[in-house]
This record gives structure tokens, sequence and C-alpha cells, in this order.
């Protein structure tokens, strides 16, 4: 008779997929805030981006934005400190699965909006 129970290695990476995949689907709008922040402000001052002509609220709203980007950062590394406590993986692999699941939707997204163009199209 054949053994169909997974080896416990693997049944130990299905909570980090799961926490990880769950940030990463949640994770495209606070990278997109911090993008919008460097774009308009920094890369800006710099010449290397052009400011967004209707953003005239100042750079308070977008420091308030950024203080709830790190707290969602903030969150992310709390939760996958106790998993990776909890299912005593190696911590290299771990982290590397982590991030990769974190930033991949974002990474996604941001190659189907340049394979179809889609920051081009103009409403008018």
């Amino acid at each position: 008779m054949t053994d169909t129970v997974a080896p416990p290695r693997r049944i130990a990476w299905l909570a980090p997929l799961a926490v990880n995949i769950l940030f990463g689907c949640l994770a495209p709008l606070p990278l997109f805030l911090v993008w919008y922040f460097l774009a308009n402000y920094p890369l800006a001052a710099l010449g290397l981006t052009e400011r967004d002509p209707t953003d005239n609220d100042g750079i308070l709203p977008h420091l308030i934005m950024l203080g709830g980007v790190g707290l969602f950062v903030a969150l992310w590394a709390v939760v996958n400190l106790a998993v990776r406590a909890l299912s005593r993986l190696p911590a290299r692999s771990y982290w590397l699965v982590s991030v990769a699941l974190f930033f991949g939707p974002f990474i996604l997204i941001w190659i189907s909006f340049a394979a179809y163009g889609l920051w081009k199209v103009s409403l008018g």
C-alpha cells in the first residue's frame, strides 16, 4: 500500500505560502503609493520625472499614506516572523519565497500594463 501523506516539509510550506499570497495580493496598492510619492517629490526634484499637475495638496497627505504603507510592511514582517518560527523552515529559502510572493502580483500587474501600454491611454 502506498503512502499518500505529504512529507512534513511540504506541509510546513502551506501556511507561509497562504500568508504571503494574501499579502502579495494586497501589496500593489501600498507599492503604488510609494511609487507615486517617489515620482512626485524626490525624483521630480532631481528632474527624473514630472510632477502630477493636479497634485496640489502638498506633501503631508503623501507622508500620512506612507505611514500606512509602513504599518502594512511592519505587519507583513511580524506575521512572517511568527509563521517562520512556527514552521521551522530554513531562513534563506523562507525569506526568498516570502519576498517573491510579496512582490509577485505587483510585478505581474506592472508587466501587463507595460505589455499593453495601458499607462499611455488618455481619457480625452
